[in-house]
């Protein structure tokens, strides 16, 4: 496989690598909310907020990422570039489009319990399914980044 070729393939998975710290930096809020009090909590609640909406926009720009990887990729190999490329033929790639459902239901969870919060109605139902989504999901991005690894080498190999 061209130099060029590996290079691009791979700035997907450095990308997700970082986003993958974010979320983890992400839910490091569970436990700070526990331990924090009046204005430090709200402060570092606002911070968590700022950083969920931030991550949401980094997880759809990782995906971008991926498939314009994929597409610099087969034209550098010299293959016809077409919509076929644009459908994932791997779990890996599935499990991204899943991921970001998940992220968006994660991310649409946080604002509810945020503006729940604010117009001073019971949000307690909605900040917990929006930890314990988190929980799922952060299983579910381990067996999806191992996933990609796999993929890659496999992608690398066949070249």
């Amino acid at each position: 496989m061209d130099p060029t070729q590996v290079l691009v393939l791979i700035l997907h998975p450095i990308a997700a690598l970082m986003v993958i710290r974010e979320f983890v930096l992400q839910r490091d809020w569970r436990k700070k909310g526990l331990e924090l009090k009046g204005r430090e909590r709200a402060s570092e609640l606002r911070r968590h907020e700022i950083g969920g909406e931030r991550l949401f926009r980094l997880v759809i720009a990782v995906i971008g990422l991926a498939f314009i990887a994929r597409l610099v990729s087969a034209s550098l190999a010299g293959e016809d570039v077409g919509y076929d490329d644009l459908l994932p033929g791997h779990f890996h790639g599935w499990g991204g489009l899943l991921g970001l459902l998940l992220m968006t239901y994660l991310w649409s969870l946080g604002r509810r319990a945020s503006s729940s919060k604010a117009a001073g109605e019971s949000f307690a139902r909605t900040k917990d399914l929006h930890g314990r989504l988190s929980d799922v999901m952060m299983g579910l991005i381990i067996i999806h980044a191992f996933l990609g690894f796999l993929y890659l080498l496999q992608l690398i190999a066949s070249t």
